[in-house]
């Protein structure tokens, strides 16, 4: 199995400091740059154009953009022009979007499933520079084209979680894109069911690409990392979508008691429920050996894109970097890319 390792960026961050961290993780022989659309933080599509400027060989991957804010014409055209820059591909990931943000866009999530393969048919069409009529509930094309075509391939992921989202993207989808939070076990609960959608379309599933977003947080001392990674994961974990992530992993943690944390805007007391038993099933946390030991759990299971959520100060982040360095080294190594 070849495996593509990335890193993830989430907005939060001025631009400026998004680029300098593309450069050291392209420095370091990262691959893949997958920058997450977060509604009202820095914008996908353009910070993802600065990272392939800087770094042509960028695998650059705009996520997760939701089909309740974005249009595929446009879309289209945003990643066609993404291709003409660089010589890696380029990808998108689409995603429902978050339900509480989408409302304050006055924006509300219908037939979800539906939306999606919408999407992702205008999109290839698209791309192949033909004109594109078609009938949607969501999505008609009367004849739009585009004037040019990418000329590197364009690579389509769906952000799936539920059953029915991760047999569509068996279905149809160049990729799968797992959320943060999943342990290696539910993972492969989740390739299973998006392989069953594959097979129901006579597709190869071996030939999808299954990429999951992981927590990271290295340091030499263990339980800093943890500490590091606890407090994220419990604003994740207080997702109700996650309940079977947790039972089939028998990690217990009490879902009910981090909701009501944070509904009073306690994260303290949220991240105290999250035991270390947690943060070792759901994440990769604590010294370089250990985090190279607990990555090795996910590329078992069958994810060949682990995107690296990297935590911390500049120490950790330094130390995550060095870790990703060595990983991407043993990579080309064995494949024997330069």
């Amino acid at each position: 199995m070849t495996v593509t390792y990335g890193v993830s960026f989430d907005g939060f961050v001025s631009t400026a400091e998004a680029l300098a961290t593309a450069r050291g993780a392209s420095d370091a022989g990262i691959e893949a740059m997958w920058m997450a659309e977060h509604l009202g933080y820095r914008e996908a599509m353009i910070t993802s154009m600065g990272f392939r400027m800087q770094s042509e060989n960028a695998f650059v991957i705009p996520t997760a953009v939701s089909p309740y804010l974005w249009h595929p014409v446009p879309t289209a055209m945003a990643l066609a022009t993404l291709a003409e820059v660089g010589t890696a591909p380029v990808g998108i990931a689409l995603g429902v979007g978050n339900p509480l943000f989408l409302a304050e866009a006055g924006r509300e999530i219908v037939k979800p499933v539906r939306a999606i393969r919408e999407f992702v048919e205008c999109l290839k069409a698209l791309w192949t520079g033909e004109p594109v009529k078609r009938e949607g509930e969501f999505f008609p094309l009367a004849g739009t084209r585009l004037a040019f075509t990418p000329p590197v391939p364009l690579v389509t992921y769906i952000a799936a979680m539920g059953e029915q989202m991760l047999r569509l993207t068996g279905r149809m989808a160049d990729g799968v894109a797992l959320s943060a939070g999943l342990s290696p076990a539910y993972c492969k609960v989740s390739l299973e069911r998006m392989d069953e959608g594959a097979a129901q379309a006579g597709r190869d599933p071996s030939t999808i690409r299954r990429a999951a977003y992981i927590y990271c947080a290295v340091s030499e001392d263990p339980a800093v990392a943890r500490d590091i990674v606890r407090p994220k994961l419990a604003f994740l974990l207080r997702n109700r979508k996650l309940a079977e992530n947790l039972d089939v992993t028998g990690v217990a943690v009490d879902q009910d008691a981090i909701v009501d944390a944070i509904s009073r805007r306690d994260m303290e007391a949220a991240a105290a429920l999250v035991p270390d038993e947690a943060i070792d099933a759901y994440a990769i946390a604590g010294t370089p050996r250990e985090c190279h030991d607990k990555l090795d759990e996910f590329l078992a299971v069958g994810i060949d894109e682990p995107v690296l959520m990297v935590q911390g100060e500049d120490a950790e982040r330094g130390l995550a970097l060095a870790f990703l360095r060595d990983r991407a080294t043993a990579v080309k190594g064995a494949t024997g890319k330069p």
